[in-house]
């Protein structure tokens, strides 16, 4: 086999391994998120039908069946994940919504649930769709997609909420999405997008239950030391931190939220801390070869005068210079 070819796959390989933790990293935070207890957490924090509720009585009361995760194709002419005969089987459990979508070419909701709010005359029943997003980087404004999935989940449904012209049994709808590593200004705030009445000419007052259907909300995770009086923003920071050790996680958690750290939720944070290291380790890595590759080509040093100008130790320069005559190459 040529060098040339050899280097192909060892990037190719590289890229695979990276895009697989990446894919796992975002399956842990689904998982920890559609935890009953967290999602009654950011119910009771964040819509407002359910302020004034305890967490144990969303949790009791208020969340319907079992949170779908990654099964519910958001795209009218896309099988969920259930109904499509290529995907079952296919699949490995954990992947992301992502991964999904560059694979198959299907978009599924990230979680997907449904709640009813409790001592009203007339039961009202929610449809919540929650989504996390590692990035605010996207060629796209993130709030253009957040309009487009809740317009989808009040779209679909026709013939499953409701047929024919029965339009009033539409159900209200909320699309709630939880950025991670925002710009400094996004950080620990949260932004409500909703269907409001105007009058132009004239005084109409609609009821408001008839127009209110669609809400949006937007979550910028920061540090949770500068999220004091904001109760759901530290608890997200905490329990999505990669940083945060899990047994730090399970101390704040059950202290300042009485939240029990279960089994399944501290192994989902064991793995989350393990494979957040990796990632950041792998960005760094990528970090330094670009910067030693451009000091080589701009001043013409060497390899090793250009890690010395960087002040890389010497047991990490080993893999480095490798990847730098890898780059070199390429």
């Amino acid at each position: 086999m040529r060098k040339a070819d050899i280097r192909v796959q060892s990037t190719i390989a590289k890229s695979i391994d990276t895009a697989d933790q990446e894919a796992q990293y975002d399956a842990c935070v689904k998982r920890l998120l559609s935890e009953k207890i967290i999602l009654a957490w950011i119910l009771r924090e964040c819509v407002s039908e359910f302020r004034g509720y305890s967490v144990e009585r969303i949790m009791r009361e208020c969340i319907e069946g079992e949170p779908e995760i990654s099964a519910v194709a958001v795209d009218q002419d896309e099988l969920d994940y259930a109904e499509d005969p290529d995907s079952r089987g296919s699949m490995v459990e954990g992947r992301n919504t992502e991964d999904v979508s560059v694979k198959e070419g299907r978009i599924y909701y990230d979680i997907r649930f449904l709640a009813v709010v409790p001592g009203t005359k007339k039961p009202v029943h929610l449809i919540l769709n929650i989504e996390a997003q590692k990035s605010e980087k996207t060629s796209y404004p993130i709030i253009k997609r957040a309009v487009y999935y809740a317009g989808r989940m009040i779209s679909a449904q026709k013939n499953r909420v409701f047929a024919g012209s029965h339009y009033e049994k539409i159900r209200k709808v909320y699309s709630i999405w939880i950025q991670m590593n925002v710009s400094p200004e996004k950080a620990n705030t949260i932004t409500e997008y909703s269907i409001a009445e105007k009058n132009i000419v004239g005084s109409v007052r609609e009821e408001k239950t008839n127009y209110d259907l669609l809400t949006i909300i937007m979550l910028g995770l920061g540090k949770a030391e500068k999220a004091e009086g904001q109760p759901i923003l530290r608890l997200l920071d905490v329990l999505l931190s990669a940083d945060t050790k899990p047994e730090d996680k399970k101390k704040i958690l059950e202290r300042d939220f009485d939240i029990p750290m279960s089994e399944s939720m501290s192994e989902e944070a064991n793995v989350m801390c393990n494979l957040g290291e990796g990632i950041r380790e792998q960005a760094t890595q990528a970090m330094r070869v670009e910067t030693a590759v451009n000091l080589m080509r701009s001043l013409g040093l060497s390899a090793e005068t250009a890690l010395n100008a960087m002040g890389v130790p010497g047991e990490d320069r080993r893999p480095l210079l490798d990847l730098i005559n890898e780059k070199l190459t390429e």
